[in-house]
């Protein structure tokens, strides 16, 4: 730790990733473009404590909900029987393979309530002021411009909707971000596909301190967080 802390007080902000369109000020991990069995290992749902998660969102019947970075649908068809018929969910993703795994998996799964919508890395484009719910699940560390979604995904939700955004940490990793702000004023975050051998770039894990953050910086309402499986957690905003 105090190693940590030593570079960071010598560290300049050049060293830092060059900003984003949106003002983002740290590095982004490159999503992933595999396969979607990735997504669908057994027990994922006990895991994630889908039922808690769920009733924070309040996600339930005649909701409208959109989970962003949807993968395979993993989350999405999960969502569309907890909303049931007369509920929408949108299955947003970048990759058009994605979105069309989604609609023949629906498809088969008798959904007529899941509706993909194929974004981009700046914009979700989802519909205005419509959702009672949003999830990131296991993807906001992925997001090439973090700030700039969360203020367009913010646009499509109705007043006093709830954001979920489900990611990974350690105590550590919350410290650390704390003392980074603390030193620096910037953002900083591990987050790299490989150990690099540096402690503001390494692992796909992201620190609750700086999703509290970022939420805040575009206008969310930070209600709290949920502890879920492993290093996992649940952080919930409200517009």
């Amino acid at each position: 730790m105090k190693r940590f802390l030593v570079l960071l007080a010598l560290l300049p902000l050049t060293a830092c990733a060059a900003p984003r369109p949106d003002g983002t000020q740290r590095q982004t991990a490159q999503p992933w473009t595999g396969s979607v069995d990735i997504f669908e290992t057994q027990g994922r749902e006990q895991e994630l404590r889908l039922p808690t998660v769920f009733r924070a969102l309040n996600i339930k019947r005649d909701k409208q909900v959109a989970d962003i970075g949807a993968g395979g649908g993993w989350l999405s068809v999960r969502l569309a029987r907890a909303v049931g018929p007369t509920g929408v969910v949108y299955a947003e993703e970048i990759l058009p393979k994605y979105t069309q795994y989604i609609e023949t998996r629906a498809r088969r799964e008798g959904l007529s309530n899941i509706k993909t919508i194929l974004g981009t890395t700046s914009d979700p484009k989802l519909p205005a002021n419509g959702l009672d719910a949003v999830v990131i699940l296991n993807a906001y560390h992925e997001f090439d411009q973090p700030r700039g979604m969360l203020a367009k995904i913010k646009t499509a939700m109705k007043p006093g909707a709830r954001l979920g955004i489900i990611e990974r940490d350690t105590d550590e990793q919350r410290l650390e971000a704390r003392q980074a702000y603390a030193q620096t004023g910037e953002i900083l975050r591990r987050v790299n596909e490989k150990d690099d051998q540096n402690p503001l770039t390494d692992d796909h894990t992201l620190a609750l301190d700086i999703v509290k953050r970022e939420g805040e910086k575009v206008g969310f309402r930070f209600l709290g967080s949920r502890e879920l499986g492993a290093d996992k957690y649940l952080a919930i905003f409200r517009k």
